[in-house]
């Protein structure tokens, strides 16, 4: 992953890895790998098995639910990876892992993936603002293709806010739509 190329919209550098040294991911690993309210999954492309994406359980509460995090490399966005991915993923998360509802929080700016969510049957049930990370230059939101999505940041105590989106899928939901996909 640290391999990726950069996103290249200024809008999805938000999401940027931060680049790191081999002794430092190795401590992060230990430090994550171990820890029980986490599981972490590789995404492969299956024609010659290439590292695309991640997907991340945090906040396990089993037999509950966990919180879902998915990230593609920049290289592999809109391509239908993370479509696919989630729909391989499901059956595993509820049938194999026995979890009754999958939850995850998605920024309002990332529409792509709020529309493969709802897709899937995930159903808004919540929103929440997060800070941006300090630093971060926000400048290209005055260019007039970033106008519809300055809506979704605010000003809050001197730091600059975007809106989240909480989502759910419960497992009886998702079970009906795999009985009846019209």
């Amino acid at each position: 992953m640290q391999a990726w190329h950069p996103y290249r919209d200024p809008l999805h550098s938000l999401w940027h890895l931060p680049r790191s040294t081999p002794l430092s991911r190795d401590v992060w690993a230990v430090l994550h790998d171990s820890e029980p309210t986490r599981l972490w999954f590789a995404i492969e492309r299956r024609a010659d098995s290439q590292l695309i994406g991640a997907l991340s359980l945090r906040e396990i509460t089993k037999p509950t639910s966990g919180r879902l995090g998915i990230r593609l490399g920049p290289d592999y966005v809109d391509q239908g990876y993370g479509s696919e991915a989630l729909r391989c993923f499901l059956p595993y998360y509820f049938q194999t892992l026995g979890f009754a509802k999958l939850i995850l929080d998605v920024a309002a700016t990332n529409q792509r993936a709020i529309h493969v969510y709802e897709k899937l049957g995930f159903q808004r049930t919540g929103h929440h603002y997060r800070n941006v990370p300090k630093g971060q230059d926000l400048q290209f939101l005055e260019k007039e293709q970033y106008r519809d999505l300055r809506r979704y940041f605010r000003r809050s105590f001197g730091r600059t806010q975007l809106l989240f989106y909480d989502m759910e899928l419960r497992r009886s939901d998702w079970e009906k739509r795999v009985q009846d996909p019209a």
